[in-house]
């Protein structure tokens, strides 16, 4: 045994002690001739993975055992135990003392204490099984963490890699090729494949149809790679793509620069800014300066007359006027004329003031950088626009102005949204990402939900059909199988069965609509919510008639459904911040109720989660109360169940995330919820069952969002905040719009 714990001690010199004992024990009751690697990996990786042995100091006792370097040398020291009864034996079966007859009873009893009775034997089996199996299970999903840790971290690396790359960049921009195709308008590309890098597949022969100037919605559960087939498109990185288009798919959110915000989306048009480098180039060749000033038309008159008195004639010279005719051409098409002031008018649209325009891109905020990236995407005008989530970040102003402006784009357009209200008021179709295939729908997305359930219960009943008559045949060729005299009407509908199980319609699964609930909470005396005449601004030196809120009085009871309206920046979350207490106001007060328990759920709810906790630790840590069985039972309610609620949740689904923030949200067992952009990063899914489970709710409800749908189905009253003031509009979400 010796030799045993010197090669573990040696190999893994910061084992314990009696660890390190208790192996060699172990392994010296051990034929040599057992001692390799896959049987070591089962005995004895788990104690040493208990240790808090680093995995490469493992597999180095594992090998050094397995090569018998801890095996003594045979001879004396070991003779042989069947040659040599004196020697040490492993005990199997009990000592008979004396001649004594043992009884049969005595032989049970025997045979029990030693294990060798045959349900001792099986359970000692069955033991041993599980306990190699469960240390197996263990190894395997450590090997899955780190796994799944390694792909984070590169997937965090390639994003940190793509943000210093673009450099403030708004859009990654590909030249597109004018001497491909046949400058046709539609796109259509047959047999597509789309795979990620770790080589999971998301389209198997899909089809991709683009009418022009159709505006599509793409719709899809999180994480089917409706953005990973966005940036394909965009980069001409599907085979067969027509690369004679202006494609552009606009990043989210820029890096803030020095560069001012018009000229940020000025630069954002790499065709633009090529085709104006090529014109200095050429007129400096021309004429001998670079012409800054004039309109394109002014510029080309004045080359005209200069090379009408000019004597020279040198093909350079003819060959590079033709070349600026075509530049001039080209800028002509896009725009090239005007659009300083036609980027002025777009960043208007979206609440730039013409000092923030003029100001660089890294004072702003994250949500107001998202707004320079769709400035620039609607300033380029590209033939096929691809817009991702653009209404994040807006209020429910810019969302209307860009619905607005969207329904008179020129071109293609696909928009990936989880607002619902946008997409019907934007699309002319539906395109549908699903088990693998893209499938196409007339009309918004009201419609598409229609046409798709209706499709679905149909095929449903096709199927079902097809069961029904071939059970019916399938009876009768049971009934009469043996009988001589229908011998050839059973073969007739044997042949049927066989031809209509070869053109059987595919079975459809209907999936079940996940949904949960808030539990009522207990009545509460008034009152619940007070806000009277606070005054409030961030900079407390600031005049009383300035401040960002004034004389704002406000109240909320069990039965309020109030839904908060306005532009960013008057205040709307702030008020909140107000009512729940984390901020005090400079004037005035707000009194809650004593026993008042609020709920607040915001667009990042889901992300201040620990990723390298599970679910079950991440709500423990929240709720510190709560035990571990009570919190996997929580959890189970919303879908997160087995090892879902035991792992990190870095290998969870984002859908998968929102409900641990969902389960979050309802154990809090509130009489008030606050609602903070609640929609934002969340599928359509998430989105209805959050909305069943506000609407069913016999609490309080405030809720701040430019979410359309989700105001209209949770709100019943609608206040507006705005020039200092929060007062009740007396009219519907419609009147309000108008």
């Amino acid at each position: 045994m010796a030799d045993f714990v010197t090669t573990i001690k040696a190999t893994a010199p910061s084992i314990d002690d009696d660890i390190a004992d208790y192996l060699g024990a172990m392994l010296e009751g051990m034929d040599v001739s057992e001692l390799n690697t896959d049987d070591l990996q089962e005995t004895i990786v788990p104690f040493l993975e208990s240790s808090d042995l680093p995995p490469d100091v493992i597999n180095n006792v594992v090998n050094a055992i397995a090569n018998n370097d801890g095996a003594e040398p045979s001879g004396d020291k070991h003779p042989n135990p069947e040659s040599d009864s004196s020697s040490l034996r492993k005990l199997h079966s009990g000592v008979v003392m004396g001649d004594e007859k043992v009884t049969l009873a005595e032989a049970e009893a025997n045979a029990y204490m030693w294990g060798t009775d045959t349900f001792a034997s099986k359970f000692n089996e069955q033991k041993e099984a599980s306990v190699a199996e469960s240390a197996k299970d263990r190894r395997k999903a450590k090997q899955e963490l780190e796994r799944v840790r390694k792909e984070y971290d590169k997937k965090m690396r390639l994003i940190e890699e793509e943000e210093k790359s673009n450099n403030g960049k708004v859009a990654a921009m590909v030249l597109p090729d004018y001497n491909t195709g046949r400058n046709e308008r539609d796109i259509q590309v047959t047999g597509v494949s789309l795979d990620l890098d770790n080589g999971k597949r998301l389209l198997d022969s899909a089809d991709i149809r683009f009418t022009y100037r159709r505006r599509y919605g793409l719709v899809g559960k999180n994480g089917i790679g409706k953005t990973t087939l966005l940036k394909a498109i965009a980069s001409f990185g599907i085979e067969g793509f027509p690369r004679h288009h202006r494609v552009l798919h606009v990043r989210q959110e820029i890096k803030g620069t020095e560069n001012s915000v018009l000229q940020t989306v000025l630069e954002a048009d790499v065709e633009r800014n090529t085709l104006m480098e090529e014109e200095k180039m050429l007129l400096k060749r021309l004429d001998g300066v670079e012409e800054e000033g004039g309109s394109i038309e002014e510029k080309r008159m004045k080359l005209n007359a200069s090379s009408n008195t000019s004597n020279n004639g040198s093909d350079t010279f003819a060959s590079d006027m033709k070349r600026l005719d075509e530049v001039y051409a080209r800028l002509a098409i896009i725009g090239g004329d005007g659009a300083q002031a036609r980027a002025g008018m777009i960043l208007s649209g979206l609440q730039f003031t013409t000092d923030m325009q003029n100001g660089p891109t890294s004072a702003l905020s994250g949500g107001w950088r998202m707004r320079v990236s769709l400035a620039a995407a609607l300033f380029i005008e590209p033939d096929l626009l691809m817009l991702d989530e653009p209404t994040n970040h807006l209020d429910l102003e810019a969302v209307l102005w860009l619905s607005q402006y969207l329904n008179s784009y020129k071109h293609t357009l696909i928009i990936v949204s989880h607002d619902r209200g946008f997409l019907n008021e934007t699309v002319t179709d539906i395109i549908e990402f699903k088990n693998y295939r893209l499938n196409y729908y007339k009309g918004d997305y009201d419609t598409y939900v229609k046409t798709a359930d209706s499709a679905v219960k149909n095929q449903k009943r096709v199927y079902e059909a097809y069961l029904d008559k071939r059970a019916h045949m399938q009876e009768f060729v049971d009934k009469f199988r043996f009988n001589a005299k229908r011998a050839s009407l059973v073969q007739s509908r044997i042949k049927a069965i066989e031809k209509m199980d070869e053109e059987a319609p595919p079975d459809v699964e209907i999936e079940a609509l996940w949904r949960f609930s808030i539990e009522n909470p207990e009545q509460l005396g008034i009152p619940i919510i007070e806000v009277n005449d606070i005054f409030f601004d961030y900079d407390k030196q600031k005049a009383k008639e300035e401040m960002l809120l004034r004389k704002v009085n406000f109240g909320i009871d069990l039965q309020s459904k109030i839904g908060i309206l306005g532009p960013n920046g008057a205040g709307k979350s702030t008020l909140l911040n107000l009512i729940m207490g984390k901020l005090d106001p400079q004037k005035g007060n707000v009194v809650r109720n004593g026993r008042l328990r609020i709920a607040y759920f915001t667009q990042h709810s889901a992300d201040k989660f620990d990723l390298q906790l599970s679910a079950i630790e991440n709500l423990l840590n929240q709720f510190e109360r709560a035990t571990d069985q009570e919190m996997r039972q929580w959890v189970g309610k919303f879908q997160i169940q087995g090892n879902d609620a035991i792992k990190p949740m870095m290998m969870l689904s984002g859908g998968q995330k929102s409900r641990v923030a969902f389960a979050a949200l309802a154990y809090a067992k509130p009489h008030v919820m606050v609602f903070d952009e609640p929609t934002n990063h969340l599928d359509m899914e998430s989105i209805d069952a959050l909305i069943e489970a506000v609407a069913s709710f016999r609490g309080g409800v405030v809720v701040v969002s430019h979410d359309q749908y989700f105001i209209t189905k949770t709100c019943g009253e609608l206040w507006v905040v705005g020039d200092g003031e929060a007062s009740r509009f007396r009219g519907s979400f419609d009147e309000y719009k108008a």
